[in-house]
C-alpha cells in the first residue's frame, strides 16, 4: 500500500511538471525569417530642420484677484480699506479657522485683518499697500512660510 501511494505522488509531480513546462502560447512561423535582409531603396534626405529658437521664460507673476469684500464682523482696522493692494496669506470657509491664523499672525507682531468676500470666503490679509510693487515686495518676502500668497484688489463697484 505505501509503494501505491509514492507511486501515486511520484506520478501526480511528474504529471504537474510536465504540463507547467508546456508553453500555452500558439506558435507563429514567420515566412522568410531567415532570409537576409535587402536594403531598402534611399529615401530623399529630409528638409534641414530650423534651429530651435530659445524660449525666453517669463517670470511667474503670483496670483492678482479683484473681489469685492467688506471688513468682517468686529475688525476695527478701517485703514485698510483705503488702501488697494492687499496680500492674502490665508483663504477658509470657516470663520473659525480664519480667526485662528489672524491671531497666531498678530501675536508675531503683525496686524493681520479678516475680511470676508461675497462669496462668504474670509480672506486673511496680512499687510495692506497703496502700490503693487510694494504687495509684491512683502510676498517675496514671506514666501518661504506662505508660499500660496496673492494680491487681493477690491472690485470696482458699479454705480
Amino acid at each position: 500500500m505505501k509503494r501505491y501511494f509514492h507511486l501515486l505522488i511520484a506520478a501526480a509531480i511528474i504529471g504537474m511538471g510536465l504540463s507547467a513546462c508546456k508553453s500555452k502560447q500558439k506558435v507563429v512561423t514567420i515566412p522568410n525569417a531567415h532570409a537576409e535582409a535587402v536594403s531598402a531603396p534611399a529615401e530623399e534626405p529630409a528638409a534641414p530642420q530650423p534651429a530651435a529658437v530659445p524660449v525666453k521664460e517669463e517670470p511667474q507673476r503670483e496670483e492678482v484677484r479683484d473681489e469685492a469684500f467688506r471688513l468682517d464682523q468686529g475688525e476695527q482696522n478701517t485703514a485698510v480699506m483705503n488702501q488697494k493692494y492687499h496680500v492674502v496669506v490665508g483663504s477658509f470657509k470657516n470663520r473659525d479657522n480664519a480667526k485662528g491664523l489672524q491671531q497666531t499672525l498678530n501675536s508675531e507682531g503683525n496686524n493681520a485683518v479678516i475680511v470676508i468676500n461675497e462669496h462668504g470666503m474670509y480672506r486673511v490679509l496680512i499687510a495692506s499697500y497703496p502700490e503693487y510693487k510694494e504687495a509684491r515686495a512683502k510676498i517675496n518676502g514671506i514666501k518661504d512660510r506662505f508660499a500660496d500668497a496673492w494680491v487681493l484688489v477690491q472690485k470696482e463697484q458699479a454705480q
